[in-house]
């Protein structure tokens, strides 16, 4: 699937979506308990196109159930922090999905099968454009500490970073981090392989590319989350996915919209920089290859 088509997508997803049914108990009642409506969060730019494949991914799961769901945007723009918060809450969101960590699997029920396989904690690094000189001289993780990276204030990627002493200058806004970077307030903003092509071209404005031989990988995984008090509908998720992973339209859709990304990164030449993920909770499920991407060839 090309950048473009990805693009206009992501303008017609949320009618396309609100066309499906299928699926059952959870959220919110609609016409007489009819059918459940669950809502998710709604991106906080019109340039953000990551929504796009969780929530066909999650159309997919509940696609496999006897049950009649039917998935809805929500009408609040909520950051990170403030999705998790509202999960649960009337009209607000009823199923996020985000990286996890221990507290967030403590406040709320964590659906363990990593959306992307992993790939979230894949970071290539989107620079200025005059700064790739600067980068062809980083070796391994003590070169990169010399240097300061960008992120949200509320990631837990900050965290990670952080934790390696690797300095970070975080912001608030998503839109502003690469307003930041084109200015040259900070060196490196690590994005993730499944995010950084299509926030690239997304901003055309700004004078900024990828950096061509890093590869920063930590473990890490974005789950499905809901309210703990959600049991039915976490488990309706659960299943569905589940579904999908065993007749293959999980492995299916993931690359439909993720091997041109993987292709496009040209993963084995890159230098790998590892890091510990400090805060990756211990029932992680890291001992099941089958829900993790690896290199291969």
């Amino acid at each position: 699937m090309n950048t473009y088509s990805r693009h206009v997508s992501v303008f017609l997803v949320v009618a396309l979506l609100s066309l499906f049914t299928r699926v059952g108990q959870g959220a919110t009642e609609d016409q007489a308990g009819a059918e459940t409506v669950i809502l998710y969060p709604k991106p906080l730019s019109i340039k953000d196109s990551r929504p796009i494949y969780p929530v066909r991914l999650l159309q997919l799961a509940i696609s496999k159930l006897n049950k009649t769901y039917r998935l809805k945007q929500s009408n609040a723009l909520m950051t990170q922090s403030r999705a998790l918060r509202m999960v649960g809450k009337e009209n607000a969101a009823d199923v996020v999905w985000t990286m996890t960590t221990q507290e967030r699997e403590d406040n709320f029920i964590p659906i363990r099968i990593p959306i992307y396989k992993g790939l979230i904690g894949w970071r290539l690094f989107l620079i200025h454009a005059s700064d790739q000189g600067k980068f062809d001289q980083i070796n391994n993780l003590q070169d990169l500490q010399k240097l300061t990276a960008g992120q949200g204030h509320d990631w837990p990627d900050t965290y990670i970073l952080n934790n390696s002493d690797i300095d970070v200058m975080s912001s608030s806004k998503y839109e502003r981090l690469f307003d930041m970077l084109n200015k040259e307030r900070f060196d490196f903003f690590p994005r993730s392989l499944i995010e950084i092509w299509d926030e690239l071209e997304a901003r055309p404005e700004f004078n900024l590319t990828v950096e061509k031989n890093i590869l920063l990988r930590y473990p890490a995984a974005i789950y499905f989350f809901v309210n703990g008090d959600d049991k039915t509908l976490a488990a309706d998720i659960e299943r569905g996915l589940l579904a999908a992973i065993d007749d293959g339209s999980f492995e299916a859709l993931f690359m439909k919209y993720n091997e041109w990304l993987i292709r496009k990164g040209s993963l084995g030449e890159r230098r790998i920089i590892d890091l510990p993920n400090p805060i990756l909770p211990l029932q992680t499920p890291l001992q099941n290859p089958a829900l993790w991407y690896q290199i291969t060839g």
